[in-house]
């Protein structure tokens, strides 16, 4: 059944009056490959990430700043896969050509990355001054466990509005890197002061507050990750404490919970067009903190079939949006980020990240493989 916009919103809408009760896990999929079929999807997956990394590589005067979140996003992945394989001792139960390829996209992807950011500071050096520490390597090298999201009692009533501005976010992330005060030199100069962590309390507010979805939500999330990533996770605790909330674990695994329950809507709705940008960013950044209930099947079948073929790109006929969505009540329901649409419509955001969801399926499947050899997860 195809799904209009319409029909979408009537579901969407539907969900705040109730909420889930149960979530998927890898064990509850309906569709579970042989070993040798596991393989083959690991491989559909890789062909999938290298012509992504193709489509960066060739448009790397012109892509976005988004756009190396994602290959710095596929360097990190890449990095703690073999890391884990290595220390577990479980190297040596992978295919070598696996491994190989591993390897090759995370040179591929760092490569990219260093020859990207130049670009990004002379096409936008404004953004570049507030944000641009986000693109340093290593920021996303969070090295968390498979787990379950256990709080599944705290999915709260689903949520269509959206709550936060993308500058609401980017103010929030200055701060973890010490850009958002600037002091005006004498000779006309802006001067960052470069005070790292500087979390307020008004932006710790607005990341853990409660009952947000969508982009909203995945902001959050976004937020604590790079605070994380970025060292400061000191402050993170001495924030939580003060405020006398659980630990930043649990915010993790309450916000991840509503993002799956999110994007098992979005996928009994048969993937709207609309919608399959936020479910692979949901994918993604869930998928950092080790959550593997967003790694199913039948969902990777979808996302792979979305990348256009000729140019190794995601695109979206729906970019940007022609209606009037306030008759459909979705007032702040918009594109995530600066999207940037480059040759013959390549969407820049959305191709990264889906290259950011893809590499967390690659330690996925690799694990279904391990565990269909009766090994333990990496």
């Amino acid at each position: 059944m195809k799904f209009s916009l319409w029909n979408v919103y009537l579901l969407l809408i539907s969900m705040s009056s109730w909420q889930f009760t149960s979530l998927l896990k890898p064990s509850d999929a309906l569709f579970i490959p042989k070993t040798n079929a596991t393989l083959e999807f690991l491989q559909r997956t890789f062909d999938t990430l290298d012509k992504s990394m193709t489509f960066f590589r060739r448009e790397h005067r012109h892509v976005n700043l988004d756009s190396v979140l994602g290959t710095r996003i596929v360097e990190a992945s890449m990095n703690i896969v073999l890391n884990r394989l290595e220390t577990s001792g479980m190297l040596k139960e992978i295919p070598s050509h696996v491994i190989d390829r591993i390897t090759r996209l995370r040179d591929e992807s760092s490569d990219i990355s260093n020859a990207t950011v130049p670009f990004i500071f002379l096409n936008e050096p404004d953004y570049f001054a507030e944000i641009g520490p986000l693109l340093r390597p290593g920021v996303f090298q969070l090295n968390y466990n498979s787990r379950d999201v256990t709080q599944r009692g705290l999915v709260w009533p689903y949520n269509p509005n959206e709550v936060m501005r993308e500058e609401d976010s980017d103010d929030c992330l200055a701060e973890i890197f010490g850009t958002s005060e600037v002091i005006r030199t004498p000779d006309d100069f802006d001067i960052r002061t470069g005070v790292k962590c500087g979390m307020s309390q008004k932006c710790w507010n607005r990341m853990t507050t409660q009952g947000n979805n969508g982009y909203s939500l995945s902001h959050q999330i976004f937020y604590l990750e790079i605070a994380e990533g970025y060292g400061c996770a000191a402050q993170m605790f001495d924030l939580a404490d003060s405020n006398s909330q659980p630990s930043i674990h649990y915010f993790h695994d309450m916000f991840c919970a509503n993002m799956l329950s999110e994007a098992d809507l979005i996928a009994r709705s048969n993937f709207p067009k609309s919608y399959q940008d936020l479910f692979m960013e949901q994918a993604a950044l869930c998928g950092i903190l080790g959550y593997r209930g967003f790694f199913q099947f039948d969902w990777l079948e979808a996302i792979l079939s979305w990348q256009d073929e000729r140019d190794g790109c995601f695109k979206g006929d729906e970019w940007p949006i022609g209606i009037d969505r306030s008759s459909l009540k979705l007032k702040s329901r918009r594109v995530k980020r600066e999207e940037k649409r480059v040759s013959r419509g390549c969407l820049c955001h959305r191709t990264s990240v889906a290259a950011a969801a893809l590499a967390q399926y690659v330690r996925y499947i690799l694990e279904t493989f391990l565990e269909q050899k009766g090994e333990e997860a990496i």
